[in-house]
């Protein structure tokens, strides 16, 4: 390990990821408190990016002005970072824009700029530390998702930036999260091959590698290491600082005093953790071994999706690569591949004149059971199951209906029963799945068409167009092309104003019952939607 070790607290700067760098001042005057007291080496107080057309907070800018504001410690090496992307793509090019941004070093309490920079930007990016370095600022670069990347990548890179005479320290981030320590050794042997001076290490925690891999890269040479208080930063989040501390004291005893971040760790950070629930899951786990942008499942978790509809977004990314964040690709994810919109079977007739029940798994299903089984007794509606349904009696059940690619691979053996019906869009079907029920000799599968179209519903005899892969949309899709003469809801008792859930399906409500052709909805349990509204104890329902 070297003996020229620094550990860099950048919780400002990627922990806004979640706050929009809008941090409560009292907190922060505690955290630059308690990283003095800690005698962390260097603080990354945020970033200082370009004027953007949105709110965000202080620590976007991190500007001169503002930052003489702050309670900042006088022995830590106060850095920013700025983007490379941005600044190269500025129309007065990049040294207008940083000249726009900083003013020299002597008059600022910043010493470090970091510049973020994927690899294929490392050529352009020499015009930036360059007048950087000029104005007297110690110059970082931050080589973006560095995994996976060949020894001559690496060392072309490293060379590159040799070359220029700048750059103080060199990191490599793990991006994506899906390094490991042999692979942290390998990245720095590939690096040392073109740069010789300190090099530095960015790690997330998708695979909860971040600070094995920490230490390992401080085995191999490296002289900076990231962390965050309570790994709070994009995605799944970083290295902590404080487990840093804690085990880089063990290699140099009373170097640091992790002991002073205890506080702010279980009381300000972690009723931040509660509140924007940062940290590694499966769901930032998958990303990581899919290569994925951990910025989508970010996103997806963000939003409320379900967890079918998250799963197969994140196997939509896997298979078409997503290893860079855009609003577009999120939103071919989220509407798969959009399905050929024609099935099979025609729902025409199927159901004429008949009541649907359509049945989902809110609590007002439970609470009502009883009432709800004597009504299908009584009145013999067709009982479409949303999914497998088990807490629903089977055999009160006309048919099931299911298109979530993801669900339909978990719960295909409860359909292989064959007792009833599966209405599914064939085409969207895995197709392991579809091989397995198609020769499963009991089960008849009505494939009805399905296309996912944003702000679109629209219902034909063989397939529809929902804005979601929403079942609930797609059972009401077709019972109106069966001729239903009205649509019973039950168990569909909203999530709650704030949800995404419910604004989603308040969304498809609202699109389904704008359109000329639509059978009558009717929750007849609790529901907190804006539907036409009864009870399955109320004698007009008969």
């Amino acid at each position: 390990m070297t003996t020229d070790l620094r550990v860099l607290d950048c919780t400002l700067r990627d922990g806004g990821y979640y706050n929009e760098w809008n941090f409560p001042r009292p907190v922060v005057d505690r955290y630059l408190q308690a990283l003095q007291s800690a005698r962390v080496d260097a603080i990354e107080i945020g970033f200082r990016l370009l004027p953007e057309d949105r709110f965000l907070g202080p620590y976007a800018y991190s500007t001169d002005a503002f930052l003489k504001t702050l309670p900042l410690p006088k022995e830590a090496l106060l850095g920013v970072m700025v983007n490379a992307k941005s600044l190269l793509a500025s129309a007065d090019g990049p040294e207008a824009a940083l000249a726009s941004l900083f003013q020299k070093a002597d008059r600022s309490p910043v010493r470090l700029v970091r510049i973020a920079a994927h690899f294929d930007d490392v050529a352009r990016s020499e015009a930036i530390a360059c007048w950087l370095k000029a104005q007297g600022y110690l110059v970082g670069i931050n080589l973006m998702q560095a995994a996976g990347k060949s020894d001559e990548e690496l060392q072309h890179a490293g060379a590159a930036i040799q070359r220029w005479g700048a750059v103080h320290v060199l990191y490599f981030a793990d991006s994506l999260g899906n390094m490991t320590p042999p692979r942290v050794a390998a990245t720095i042997r590939g690096l040392r091959h073109g740069w010789q001076g300190p090099l530095g290490i960015h790690a997330h925690d998708n695979m909860g590698q971040a600070a094995a891999n920490c230490l390992a890269a401080t085995d191999g040479g490296v002289a900076w290491v990231d962390g965050t208080i309570l790994g709070m930063g994009r995605g799944a989040g970083n290295a902590r600082t404080e487990h840093l501390l804690l085990a880089l004291n063990d290699r140099t005893p009373n170097r640091y005093a992790p002991e002073a971040l205890f506080p702010i760790v279980m009381e300000e950070f972690e009723q931040l953790r509660r509140r924007y629930g940062w940290g590694p899951n499966l769901l930032y786990y998958l990303s990581a071994a899919y290569s994925i942008h951990p910025t989508f499942v970010q996103e997806l978790m963000g939003r409320g999706h379900d967890t079918h509809h998250m799963l197969e977004a994140l196997e939509f990314l896997r298979r078409s690569g997503a290893a860079m964040y855009t609003d577009e690709i999120l939103h071919q994810a989220l509407s798969g591949n959009g399905g050929a919109g024609e099935g099979g079977w025609s729902a025409q007739g199927w159901a004429q004149g008949k009541t649907v029940m359509i049945v989902a798994r809110g609590p007002g299903m439970h609470q009502h059971l009883d009432a709800l089984c004597r009504f299908v007794d009584e009145t013999s509606p067709v009982v479409i199951a949303l999914n497998t349904n088990p807490d629903f009696p089977r055999e009160k059940v006309t048919v099931f209906a299911a298109c979530h690619r993801m669900r339909l691979l978990m719960d295909f053996k409860d359909y292989q029963q064959g007792d009833r019906p599966l209405i599914a869009p064939i085409s969207m079907i895995p197709d392991e799945v579809r091989a397995t029920l198609v020769q499963s000799p009991s089960l008849q599968i009505l494939d009805y068409g399905l296309r996912v179209q944003p702000r679109t519903f629209e219902v034909g005899p063989t397939g529809c167009v929902i804005p979601g892969y929403a079942v609930a949309a797609y059972a009401m899709a077709v019972a109106e092309a069966a001729g239903a003469a009205r649509i019973l809801l039950v168990g569909f008792d909203g999530y709650g104003p704030a949800d995404s859930r419910s604004l989603e399906m308040s969304n498809i409500f609202r699109l389904y019952q704008a359109r000329p052709t639509t059978v009558p909805l009717l929750a007849v349990t609790p529901t907190t939607y804006d539907i036409p509204k009864s009870s399955v104890y109320s004698p007009g329902l008969r």
